[in-house]
């Protein structure tokens, strides 16, 4: 059962002592949604940290306020282990430890896919919400903190990374509304926030995204459109794996196709596949069967195999994915 925004508030209003966990290749929302509520929750006096073993993708680095820690004795009690945009430990892995030493835990999400590995003490899911950024927008009103400068910041930030800069089909009402209370803070500038996000590539990692473009592979008569980041290109190119998030949106821009993959080799046997429909190929029902998850129209899974391992289990399942109109 879902609990309410305003008896998460209150619950949270009697803590000090809280760890954020965002999901594993933290994105636009985990992080912005982590970092607005630290934020927060530090304004009104409680020791708050997010706690993420990678680095900041460097289109988010603007977002990094000192919240950030690897650090697992950082707090000398936890009171509140609480996942953002995530459930389940499968979505944290390698802070399993940091996560079990909450006395209490917690889950803010938007995702419809759910874990039973946890037992929360409260958590609030709501597949509707455009993104996680959303609900934390108003669960920090509930707590009664001021929406600065920085906090409107990491929210638009969520937002628009989550909705495709307002584009997506999950793009709702209440998206536009939380974007337009954001326009009364002094100083908020989406334009600047979206050139920060959207407009820093380097020269190599457009020479690296042709290349990964130049040779993608088309299955299901075009429907299906598969790409893959080696770390050979990352090499070549000097690039880092965060540098290719964009990729996977030029893949869905051809003409005809229905859904992409983007597989990215973080080793030589460990593998992500990003995966993105159009309009009706269920791309979270296609991750879960391999442990992963995410909207029908964007997800993603993890495997420890091969590139060429990875590749020959989950293209059979997402031709089947395309090929079937619901």
């Amino acid at each position: 059962m879902n609990d309410t925004i305003k008896s998460i508030a209150t619950i949270m209003d009697d803590l000090d002592g809280i760890l954020l966990f965002p999901h594993v290749n933290a994105d636009g929302d985990a992080i912005g949604s982590c970092t607005a509520l630290c934020l927060a929750l530090r304004s009104l006096g409680k020791s708050a940290y997010i706690m993420m073993k990678e680095p900041i993708p460097k289109n988010l680095d603007f977002l990094d306020f000192g919240c950030i820690t690897d650090n697992a004795s950082v707090l000398d009690e936890v009171q509140l282990s609480l996942m953002l945009d995530c459930n389940g430990l499968n979505r944290i892995p390698g802070r399993e430890a940091e996560w079990e030493r909450g006395r209490l835990k917690g889950c803010i999400d938007h995702h419809a896919t759910t874990s039973k590995d946890i037992r929360y003490d409260f958590k609030r899911i709501e597949p509707k919400a455009a993104a996680t950024g959303e609900i934390i927008y108003r669960l920090i009103k509930d707590l009664g903190a001021e929406i600065t400068l920085d906090i409107a910041n990491c929210i638009f930030t969520a937002i628009t990374t989550d909705t495709g800069n307002f584009q997506h089909t999950n793009t709702t009402s209440r998206s536009h509304e939380i974007a337009g209370h954001l326009y009364k803070v002094e100083g908020f500038n989406s334009k600047t926030i979206s050139a920060l996000i959207y407009d820093r590539r380097s020269k190599e990692a457009l020479q690296m995204e042709s290349a990964v473009l130049s040779d993608l592979e088309f299955f299901a008569g075009g429907k299906l459109a598969v790409g893959r980041v080696t770390q050979k290109i990352l090499t070549d190119y000097g690039c880092s794996m965060d540098e290719a998030d964009g990729i996977i949106q030029r893949m869905m821009s051809i003409d005809g196709v229905e859904g992409a993959c983007l597989f990215k080799e973080t080793d030589e046997n460990n593998v992500r596949a990003s995966l993105r429909g159009r309009s009706y190929v269920n791309m979270a029902k296609a991750a879960a069967v391999f442990g992963g998850g995410g909207h029908t129209l964007a997800a993603g899974c993890s495997f420890h195999k091969s590139l060429k391992e990875a590749s020959d289990l989950l293209i059979p399942v997402l031709i089947d994915a395309v090929n079937v109109r619901h």
